[in-house]
């Protein structure tokens, strides 16, 4: 079995997952990076899936699915940014091989958005990153978004690994601290985050429990998070879960 990730460009990732010698690349915006990840491990991908259809994740598709005759898999409602060859609408399950995975439609960053699970791993695109969630700037729906959150999102087994699109935990943990000064865990895994890329190496994977314990997204009832949407979006604040994350979104937007 294989799981591996290769950085591109700044900070977006993608992913390789394979077993029983067959494997799939998930999200593979640069080509050279991702034909580069699999032939690092002797491996052919005869699929491409996608978490979403912004081109900093599909740029490289095309080229990708040609120089491997591999078939794309990504939600039609995206298919305005790019055309999958088969549609993930509906499918809560996927059999490629000896792959099998889970898909979790999450609308709100773009409309096809969705998770992939595999194997306790969450590929999470753009959707949930560490310690923050995707904007909703490009296609997006922050309302569509917190259903999501609060959904789909907030159901998922606390022991998956979170593996998202980018590697924004820096920047997404310093906000979180600024809502909570007191986060020993934010604090912790910042640190952990600033090491590994002082080292030059990529920062460990997060687990859902674990971003439950400092992503501000999914802490909509911390009392730090409660009290900045409240300074921020009275109205909002005395209104549900829905309209405190969308207005905790259009915080971290200005931030």
């Amino acid at each position: 079995m294989i799981f591996d990730r290769r950085r591109y460009g700044k900070d977006n990732y993608t992913y390789l997952i394979a077993a029983g010698g067959d494997a799939a690349l998930v999200d593979p915006g640069d080509p050279d990076a991702a034909l580069a990840l699999a032939a690092a491990h002797g491996v052919r991908p005869r699929w491409i899936l996608h978490t979403h259809g912004h081109a900093d994740h599909t740029g490289g598709t095309a080229a990708a699915a040609r120089a491997l005759s591999a078939q794309v898999l990504g939600h039609g409602g995206d298919a305005d940014r790019f055309r999958p060859d088969v549609d993930l609408a509906g499918r809560a399950e996927l059999a490629l091989g000896a792959l099998a995975l889970r898909v979790h439609p999450v609308p709100g960053h773009t409309p096809g958005s969705v998770l992939l699970e595999w194997e306790g791993r969450l590929l999470t695109g753009d959707t949930l990153f560490w310690a923050g969630c995707g904007n909703c700037r490009h296609g997006g729906d922050p309302a569509r978004l917190a259903e999501s959150f609060l959904g789909p999102i907030a159901r998922l087994d606390g022991a998956l690994e979170v593996h998202p699109g980018h590697d924004y935990a820096a920047p997404n943990l310093a906000f979180a601290l600024a809502l909570e000064p007191g986060g020993a865990a934010a604090r912790a895994r910042l640190a952990e985050v600033e090491a590994a890329h002082a080292a030059g190496r990529e920062p460990a994977p997060s687990t859902l429990a674990g971003e439950r314990a400092v992503n501000p997204f999914l802490r909509l009832d911390a009392p730090g998070v409660a009290a900045a949407v409240a300074r921020a979006d009275p109205a909002a604040a005395a209104a549900g879960p829905a309209r405190r994350f969308v207005a905790l979104r259009a915080l971290r937007d200005r931030a």
